[in-house]
């Protein structure tokens, strides 16, 4: 994919969290589970996560994390650029330092077109959206 492992991290955590009933609490241990995401590295994410305001988190006995509205209402790009920064490169997909409309390397307009795709597919749904698309197999924890 085009995320790093933080971001795909970020995005299946956010998802989860966001197919789950409003006022439930889940504790990162079991995103981590249900995800398979490494629970150290998930607990990070979900600190900057939290920072950010896109989760809220609650210690102690019944404590876990909650999607926030601001979360339900971001893109899957606006969360993954906030937690890694830039996910589409405008670079050359060749590697070239001076590819451009006016001086296109053989694969400029392809890539082009191929990067706005992407980049309209993971900017224009909300997390709500794409969390509410999920098929019946993906059902809340509780």
């Amino acid at each position: 994919m085009i995320y790093t492992k933080t971001g795909e991290y970020a995005i299946r955590a956010i998802l989860f969290l966001a197919r789950q009933p409003q006022d439930a609490l889940i504790m990162s241990s079991e995103i981590a589970e249900r995800e398979d995401i490494p629970s150290h590295y998930l607990a990070k994410i979900l600190q900057r996560m939290a920072k950010y305001g896109y989760v809220d988190s609650f210690k102690g006995r019944g404590g876990g994390f909650k999607i926030t509205k601001l979360a339900q209402d971001s893109s899957i790009l606006e969360i993954v650029e906030r937690i890694e920064g830039p996910v589409i490169t405008l670079k050359c997909v060749t590697g070239l330092k001076e590819c451009s409309d006016e001086h296109p390397c053989p694969l400029h307009d392809e890539w082009s077109k191929l990067r706005d795709n992407i980049h309209h597919l993971i900017s224009s749904k909300s997390v709500r959206q794409v969390a509410s698309e999920y098929n019946d197999n993906l059902k809340p924890i509780k």
